[in-house]
């Protein structure tokens, strides 16, 4: 089983291929019920404004199985031409680069975390993850935090809706016959959040006015009383954008909610109309009015390139927080992968000898079998306490941990074990282990934080866990940041 990601994102295909794959709520939850993996595969689903991917702990088989429902919930075949796959480092690059806003249109954009976050949990509530997937979403939004705390790659416009306006904003004064963004005329047509952070975004601009359409009136009362506007009816929504220098579409309509043919001819000019939406919510066809201009999430991409060009001295320093983490993670999973197995035909070797002893005695004595296999078995576990917790407590940097590896199980497993007497890998020279390097999965789980004084208390822990608990039992991760 490997790490994989795949999907279609505004890197790999057009607006129009990536729009017709998107899937809503609903759509997501239909897909993770539909699923029928293989034992201990986890998936994350991610659909958004720019991408649709999926982020996988499985083998292809199972990489198939998703592409299929993705391209089933779609009502189409999924596009393998132009859809992207990558696998283990690159997988978990991809997830971790994603998470932190370097792969956003927008370079940056916060909006994105908050996106992964609900897609973590709506895959927790189907129950969809585990143990590995946990610790790579939570690895996610370690380095989303770090990056925008420790770099500047989140300054400036941080979603599309901001992006949208300063893409406005440069429209109008690059224009001789249009108002300046103070002096302008703007609707808002939808009331959720995309809207909202429009409506912040022009808050320094103080337009002359500003009006806000929406579905639900109560909606749009309530947020035109929070920017000092007013409003209008949905009906009217045609007419309110032909009278405005500015309209901004941000609606989660599945349709387009503007069309050419209900639009009225533009007052006084030309209109612009910035639709942050996809699917997109103006019929590409209204650009060609006159006295219409359409922006979409195509024309932001095209824009975004001088803002990226001025986050590029971020960009680096975000990605070298991504490669620690990265590292970080893979040395993580190689750690639960490698190493349990070791342990594991430790206590079983171990257990092996203990089980012949007492056969071997038995005869000897009237000793009451049970008792004395108890009474080895808090033996055997004391003795293998102390030097299993230390074990597990070992820096992997801190030793050449493939060869330590094989060096345990050499020492430690039975003498007829499938490639006992193997000699160790002669590849002494490599840093840090790959998860193409990583055995089969193994359950157990190690602390993810150690306290003041971790041997102490683990082994402190470990003693007091012999009489009864398995002491390596941990819990799984929370499934909230």
């Amino acid at each position: 089983m490997r790490f994989y990601a795949v999907g279609l994102n505004h890197e790999c295909a057009s607006l129009e291929r990536t729009e017709a794959f998107a899937l809503d709520a609903e759509d997501q939850e239909a897909l993770y019920s539909n699923l029928s993996l293989s034992d201990d595969a986890e998936v994350v689903v991610l659909s958004t404004c720019n991408r649709t991917e999926a982020y996988l702990y499985g083998t292809q088989a199972d990489v198939r199985q998703v592409e299929a429902l993705l391209g089933q919930a779609a009502g189409k075949p999924w596009p393998t031409e132009a859809a992207f796959r990558v696998r283990d480092e690159d997988a978990v690059r991809h997830l971790l680069q994603v998470t932190s806003g370097l792969r956003s249109v927008v370079l940056g954009e916060r909006q994105i975390f908050s996106q992964m976050k609900s897609a973590y949990e709506r895959a927790v509530d189907a129950n969809a993850i585990h143990s590995l997937m946990h610790r790579l979403l939570h690895t996610a939004f370690r380095a989303a935090k770090r990056v925008s705390s420790e770099t500047g790659l989140s300054r400036g416009a941080a979603s599309v809706s901001t992006a949208a306006v300063e893409m406005a904003r440069h429209d109008f004064e690059a224009r001789d016959d249009a108002p300046a963004l103070a002096d302008a005329e703007v609707v808002l047509v939808g009331a959720g959040k995309m809207g909202r952070l429009a409506l912040e975004a022009l808050v320094d601009d103080a337009p002359q006015s500003l009006t806000i359409v929406n579905r639900s009136p109560d909606r749009a009362q309530e947020l035109a009383a929070s920017f000092d506007g007013s409003t209008q009816p949905w009906a009217r929504r045609h007419h309110a954008v032909a009278e405005a220098d500015l309209a901004l579409v941000a609606t989660g309509a599945p349709d387009p909610i503007l069309t050419a043919a209900a639009l009225p001819s533009a007052q006084d000019g030309s209109t612009l109309i910035v639709d942050v939406t996809m699917p997109r919510n103006v019929d590409p066809t209204v650009g060609d009015e006159s006295g219409y201009r359409l922006y979409d999430l195509d024309d932001l991409e095209g824009w975004t390139d001088a803002v990226q060009e001025k986050r590029a001295t971020a960009v680096p320093e975000a990605e070298a927080i991504c490669e620690e983490l990265l590292e970080e993670f893979v040395t993580w999973v190689f750690h639960q992968q490698a190493l349990q197995p070791a342990i594991q035909a430790i206590r079983s070797t171990f257990d092996t000898i203990r089980e012949q002893e007492v056969d071997r005695h038995a005869h000897r004595t009237d000793m009451d079998r049970e008792e004395v296999d108890r009474l080895t078995e808090s033996i055997m576990q004391k003795l293998l306490a102390v030097p299993i917790v230390r074990l597990k407590n070992v820096d992997p940097d801190s030793i050449d941990f493939v060869q330590g590896i094989e060096l345990l199980r050499a020492l430690f497993a039975p003498s007829d074990e499938e490639g006992a007497g193997r000699s160790l890998s002669d590849d002494a020279d490599a840093e840090h282990p790959t998860l193409g390097d990583a055995p089969s999965r193994c359950p157990y789980l190690t602390h993810d934080s150690a306290p003041d004084d971790p041997e102490t208390e683990e082994v402190q822990r470990a003693l007091r866990m012999t009489e009864g608990a398995d002491p390596d039992r941990e819990e799984t991760p929370s499934n909230a940041e």
